[in-house]
């Protein structure tokens, strides 16, 4: 780096911000892009159920489920740094991480909002749903790649570590479909309200954002200091 990074180790909220202008440049051309690129594709590519003239609400909703699992899933590709466990930087492993985080959730949250905003405008004579609920689902669809690639990060700082983000995503994803009728998950709310199913959601959000901040964490090692 050709800019001189002031260490972040006392917390001063003046080096800090210093810290944060002059690294995130280097973090922007640091991390690999073509993944997150990927993930809007798809995640536009998942709304097609709309063109048709009468969409079905399952579609519609499951398009916007997957658009949030894949801009995640994309996202989770930031998260490693190849040179973290090598070498000594005057820059806090928490301070890289949530820099990294940053750079693509911010994108990534302003998509999937506009391709809700279109998709509900697009369907609103047709289709509607509790927007809270929907909303709530997304957000786990798409932190749960990024905490598990947060998690597989901290120990393997490569590719390998990101992939751990789709992993865990596809196999908590097979194991919601063996769930049916009202103990499944993502059955819409009655006239009675949330099942006891759906009362999974919120707490399962609370507990990925534990991760991520424990993933994020400064590192024991040296090289991650």
């Amino acid at each position: 780096m050709t800019d001189r990074l002031p260490t972040t180790a006392g917390f001063p909220l003046s080096g800090l911000l210093t810290t944060t202008r002059l690294l995130i440049p280097h973090l922007v051309r640091a991390v690999p892009w073509w993944p997150f690129g990927a993930a809007v594709l798809l995640a536009v590519l998942a709304q097609m159920s709309v063109l048709v003239e009468n969409p079905l609400d399952w579609a519609v909703l499951s398009g916007l489920w997957l658009a949030a699992g894949a801009l995640g899933a994309g996202a989770g590709f930031a998260l490693p740094d190849a040179m973290g466990s090598t070498v000594i930087t005057p820059v806090s492993r928490w301070v890289r991480q949530w820099l990294r985080a940053a750079l693509v959730l911010l994108p990534a949250v302003a998509v999937w909002a506009l391709l809700y905003i279109g998709v509900r405008q697009a369907v609103a004579s047709h289709i509607t749903w509790p927007a809270g609920l929907v909303i709530l689902q997304a957000a786990v669809c798409g932190l749960l790649p990024v905490a598990a690639a947060a998690v597989g990060a901290r120990y393997r700082e490569t590719t390998t570590g990101a992939l751990v983000g789709p992993a865990a995503q596809g196999v908590l994803l097979v194991g919601s479909l063996f769930f049916t009728q009202q103990a499944s998950p993502w059955l819409m709310p009655g006239p009675t309200g949330w099942t006891a199913a759906q009362q999974v959601w919120p707490i399962a959000l609370v507990l990925l954002l534990i991760m991520l901040l424990l993933a994020n964490r400064e590192s024991t090692s040296p090289a991650g200091a």
